[in-house]
């Protein structure tokens, strides 16, 4: 009886880690491709930008260290890191490219972390449905490079672990998120572990940010290890830079 409790307590382990990994990532190809073609039909829209006054500054604070965005060459960081060039800016600094997020579980955009491994499609939602195909977009919170805070969660021990590595991030790392606007560019502030019913980190904040959320440490949910990073670079991104600064 022990050795056939010990079988199936090994079979379980090895399908929580390995085989809902491959659902995960036999997933990606598709969302891939869905995303290809979300981006190939899209038409977004300028929209005048005012930053909202109900909305507080972010809590965020970026070391004294770290380089302010227009002291960034963008160009060179991202060729450094391995990333794709940022986005063109387009029209003028006081609008932004209005985009409507995907139904839940469908492809939203692609994020890339040279730090931590990353590239994986993001899809909108964060339900378990959603997450087993990989990181998923928090609906209610602004979609990448929109004005606010997007917030991303992800796996970091079943389902392909998306966030396996996201320990390895620090001040300074460079993230891309490529949605159907363009490829936006963020940079890593600060880093911190939570409680799990920390809910100020989805709360939205003047400029743009990027939140990225995963359980810590590895094979527990008894904390939450999360990354803050702000807007750098992108389409539209002069207009919300200052605030995220």
């Amino acid at each position: 009886m022990l050795i056939a409790a010990g079988v199936v307590l090994g079979g379980f382990v090895a399908y929580e880690l390995w085989g809902t990994s491959l659902f995960a990532r036999r997933a990606q190809p598709g969302l891939s491709a869905q995303l290809e073609e979300r981006t190939a039909a899209a038409s977004p829209q300028e929209v005048a930008y005012e930053p909202d006054p109900a909305l507080a500054a972010s809590p965020i604070v970026p070391p004294a260290d770290l380089a302010s965005p227009g002291e960034i060459d963008l160009t060179a960081a991202l060729a450094a890191a391995g990333l794709p060039p940022a986005s063109a800016p387009l029209g003028d600094g006081r609008a932004v490219l209005a985009e409507a997020p995907p139904p839940d579980g469908d492809a939203l955009g692609r994020i890339r972390i040279p730090a931590a491994g990353v590239d994986w499609t993001v899809v909108e939602g964060v339900g378990p449905a959603d997450l087993r195909r990989g990181a998923g977009h928090m609906p209610g919170t602004a979609l990448p490079g929109q004005p606010g805070n997007a917030v991303i969660s992800g796996h970091r021990t079943t389902y392909g672990a998306p966030f396996h590595n996201l320990d390895r991030v620090a001040a300074g790392d460079l993230i891309t998120v490529t949605t159907i606007t363009g490829t936006h560019v963020f940079q890593v502030v600060e880093a911190l572990v939570v409680r799990p019913g920390e809910m100020w980190v989805t709360e939205q904040w003047q400029g743009s940010w990027l939140t990225l959320t995963t359980c810590h440490p590895r094979f527990s949910s008894r904390e939450r290890l999360v990354v803050f990073a702000r807007l750098i670079g992108g389409p539209k991104a002069a207009a919300l830079v200052e605030g995220a600064a």
